[in-house]
């Protein structure tokens, strides 16, 4: 690197930014046209502005901070007409939307509620998961929980089995797990080849599908040597050619008096191009899909007492406000929701997409497409997982050293367990179907859940994994908790080179 150029890298971090990849070559092409050092000066200052809030600096931001340095260039979003007023011109209306539904499990269920139900969908859990273990290089020698039973003492053996039960004593951690054919006692303790042995089984959630390498004792009693997840593997996002990008919002709980009516107005006057300065300007134009993961109203009798805090008692009337409000939305603009846990659907996973008797109003918007939660699809060819997170929950209760100001390392958890919701019993409520529709199959390029009401944002493995806040103020319920929200929050995912910014419409 040159000496300005380590300078400017080194003055962002010392900020606490991060340059991108594409950021990083972006500032690196300058060749001296444009001093790094400044360019670093002017993104700083953007920073300090708070106009766009970034978890670290892109190739957009670079480029925003160099024009800044450079003669006036001509712009490609915003003309003038003779009287000075801005003429808005959205770059993403010149495309065409590419939805591809991979994953809906509207008007698929199918269960009875009865044993058999509840047999077939832990076997097609199982089964799914297991196949998904064994492509791995170091579980594809695994056998069955019964044959690993048959085996001398002494004998090192792996199997795949399911959680059922978890305890500690002292540091050793002890999984009860099973298979369709026979049932062990799996003890976890370090050991000189694999101190963290025991932390990595705490970690471990009732009901997941692990695979065990471990030496047999006596009866049906096992110590672990290693444990693999199903896990994701590392994966490269799919870059899209079109200069196009997806707003990632959740959790609007319109009808309560806690809604932030005003600025999810703000959001939609900026998706309109109705105001913003250039670099929000043409992040608007570039716009091409509103994707929503839920709670989309407030609901009625939800929780006890919700009536007190409900500024639309009616879900009818909730779900008419909510179509006005996305009735603003340009009509070039494709939006996508899942239904939550207040949304008038049935509450046990999966969901159906919100029924026409309810949001009939919802159903006549022309560019709205309602799935069920969750729901897999692509957009331009970017593999969009969605759901709502109901589970995080119980997932935040049960992950050592996690709680609900980080609800992303739930989020990758769950990629972990290749499972959206793997805790049954706990407060999620699951229908035993036939197919278990919450193993995650396909590897995401972005996973977007909500419910939790707080931002978060990482990348795991390559997959962008975003938790978009909220647009509710903080609750009774959430005060009792300790829990700050992050309302009026929206996520925008540039689907050309995969970066991730945050808009927070609090501030801008």
């Amino acid at each position: 690197m040159t000496g300005n150029l380590q300078e400017a890298v080194k003055k962002l971090q010392e900020a606490g930014y991060q340059l991108s990849l594409e950021g990083f070559n972006r500032l690196k092409s300058l060749n001296g046209r444009v001093d790094p050092l400044k360019v670093a000066e002017k993104i700083l200052e953007a920073a300090r502005e708070k106009v766009l809030s970034l978890p670290f600096v892109d190739a957009s931001l670079v480029e925003e901070a160099v024009k800044k340095l450079e003669p006036a260039r001509e712009e490609t979003v915003l003309s003038f007409e003779p009287s000075g007023k801005p003429v808005f011109r959205p770059l993403a209306r010149e495309y065409e939307a590419e939805i591809e539904v991979l994953k809906d499990p509207t008007g698929e269920t199918a269960s009875k509620g009865d044993v058999e139900s509840f047999l077939k969908h832990f076997r097609d859990r199982f089964e799914r998961l297991k196949r998904i273990l064994m492509q791995r290089l170091d579980c594809r020698d695994a056998s069955s929980l019964q044959e690993a039973l048959s085996q001398p003492q002494g004998s090192k053996v792996k199997f795949v089995c399911m959680v059922s039960e978890k305890f500690s004593r002292g540091r050793r951690v002890f999984l009860r797990v099973e298979d369709p054919e026979a049932s062990a006692t799996v003890m976890f303790q370090p050991t000189v080849q694999n101190p963290n042995l025991a932390e990595k089984a705490s970690s471990v959630f009732p009901d997941q599908v692990i695979c065990v390498s471990a030496v047999r004792l006596k009866g049906d009693f096992f110590a672990a040597e290693d444990l693999m997840l199903p896990e994701i593997p590392h994966h490269k996002p799919h870059l899209v050619e079109e200069p196009l990008t997806a707003l990632l919002i959740s959790d609007l709980h319109v009808g309560s008096k806690l809604f932030e009516g005003q600025l999810f107005r703000r959001m939609l006057s900026w998706l309109k191009g109705e105001f913003g300065g250039r670099t929000l300007r043409e992040a608007a134009s570039r716009v091409k899909y509103l994707v929503i993961a839920g709670d989309l109203v407030d609901g009625v009798g939800v929780y006890p007492e919700q009536e007190r805090e409900l500024e639309i008692p009616d879900i009818y009337r909730q779900y008419e406000e909510v179509a006005r409000l996305l009735e603003e939305v340009p009509d070039y603009i494709q939006i996508l929701a899942i239904p939550g846990n207040h949304d008038a659907t049935r509450k046990a996973l999966p969901q159906p997409a919100i029924n026409r008797s309810y949001g009939e109003a919802l159903h006549r918007l022309s560019n709205l497409l309602l799935l069920g939660n969750p729901s897999t699809v692509k957009l331009h060819g970017a593999v969009f997982l969605l759901h709502h997170g109901r589970s995080l929950e119980d997932v935040l209760a049960m992950l050592p050293e996690a709680n609900h100001e980080q609800p992303v390392k739930a989020m990758v958890a769950l990629l972990k367990a290749r499972h959206l919701a793997p805790i049954y019993g706990q407060r999620t409520p699951i229908a035993p179907e036939p197919q278990d529709w919450m193993v995650v199959d396909q590897v995401p390029d972005y996973y977007h859940a909500g419910h939790i009401h707080i931002y978060g944002y990482t990348v795991y493995r390559g997959i962008r994994v975003v938790n978009s806040g909220c647009w509710q103020r903080q609750t009774s319920y959430q005060q009792r908790l300790g829990l700050t929200p992050t309302p009026a929050t929206a996520i925008l995912a540039n689907l050309q080179d995969a970066s991730i910014s945050l808009l927070d419409f609090r501030r801008i």
